[in-house]
C-alpha cells in the first residue's frame, strides 16, 4: 500500500507525521535493524518510521487437540460464550442439543454458560469440564 494512502486512512498527512516532534522521534528511538525500520534524513536529524505491517516472526503454533475415535457414550459440553451478551446464544444450543437427543441419543451434552465476554478467559470452566470428564466441547459463536 502507499505510505500516504495509509497515514491519509489512519487521518495524518505525510508531513504532519515527518515534521511533527509528536508523531516522529529520532533515529534514536528506533535501532536501524528492528522489523520494518527505515530512516530519512528530514534536514534536522534522521527520523525513524515502524512500518505497521504484519511482523515476519509467526506465533506459536499449538496442534490441534487429537479427533475422537467415536461420539457415542461421550460427554461433549456446549459452551455459549456470551458474543451477543445477555445468553443470545442458548436458542442455537439447545437446538444443538435436541439435534444429538435425536440423532445420537448415546451422546450425553451438556449446555454451559462461559463467564465474562467472549475474549476472557474463565479458568473454572475449564476445570469444571475437566474434573467432570468431559470428552469434547463445542464453543457457540453465534446470536
Amino acid at each position: 500500500m502507499d505510505r500516504r494512502k495509509m497515514l491519509a486512512l489512519l487521518g495524518l498527512s505525510p508531513v504532519l507525521a515527518a515534521v511533527s516532534p509528536t508523531f516522529a522521534r529520532t533515529a534514536a528511538a528506533f535501532p536501524e535493524d528492528a522489523p520494518g525500520a527505515s530512516s530519512c534524513d528530514s534536514g534536522n536529524g534522521a527520523v525513524s518510521v515502524l512500518n505497521p505491517a504484519i511482523t515476519t516472526k509467526f506465533a506459536e503454533r499449538v496442534p490441534l487437540a487429537p479427533r475422537l475415535s467415536t461420539l457415542d457414550g461421550k460427554t461433549i459440553y456446549l459452551v455459549d460464550t456470551d458474543w451477543g451478551g445477555m445468553q443470545q446464544n442458548n436458542g442455537i444450543l439447545e437446538e444443538i442439543q435436541k439435534w444429538f437427543a435425536q440423532n445420537m441419543p448415546a451422546v450425553k451434552t451438556v449446555i454451559k454458560i462461559k463467564a465474562g465476554n467472549f475474549v476472557t478467559d474463565d479458568p473454572g470452566l475449564w476445570k469444571e469440564i475437566a474434573q467432570n470428564h468431559g470428552d469434547g466441547v463445542i464453543i457457540g459463536v453465534a446470536g
